[in-house]
């Protein structure tokens, strides 16, 4: 209904530190790793698969898959060619279907963001 994915950097990209007599230097991370929160209605068949993917990656260890989101009123995109689940979801069941979305938490090993416009 609202927010339904979430594209988060896992480092700062780009620090500075400052030193004693105000000399700054910049410092920029090589790590390209992203968090992305999947948020879907608790009667989405989508759940089935993810759950079955993130089993499978628990017990054989072959969980690892491209991801890509794109903003289809948009410009914005993200891809990595290897990302995983985390973790199963929570689970929260209440007598509103509003109220039971599921979201999944995946992590990436890097990946290309691009925040682009809104058409």
């Amino acid at each position: 209904e609202n927010s339904f994915v979430k594209v988060s950097p896992m480092s700062d990209g780009i620090g500075s530190i400052v030193g004693a007599h105000g000399d700054v230097v910049r410092t920029i991370s090589p790590d390209g790793r992203h968090e992305v929160t999947i948020s879907l209605l608790q009667s989405s068949s989508s759940n089935d698969y993810l759950s079955t993917i993130h089993t499978r990656d628990k017990s054989k260890g072959d969980g690892v898959l491209p991801l890509m989101v794109k903003d289809l009123s948009g410009r914005t995109t993200f891809y990595d060619s290897l990302a995983w689940i985390t973790k199963a979801p929570e689970v929260n069941r209440t007598n509103s279907a509003s109220d039971g979305n599921t979201e999944w938490v995946m992590n990436t090993a890097g990946g290309d963001l691009f925040v682009g416009g809104h058409d």
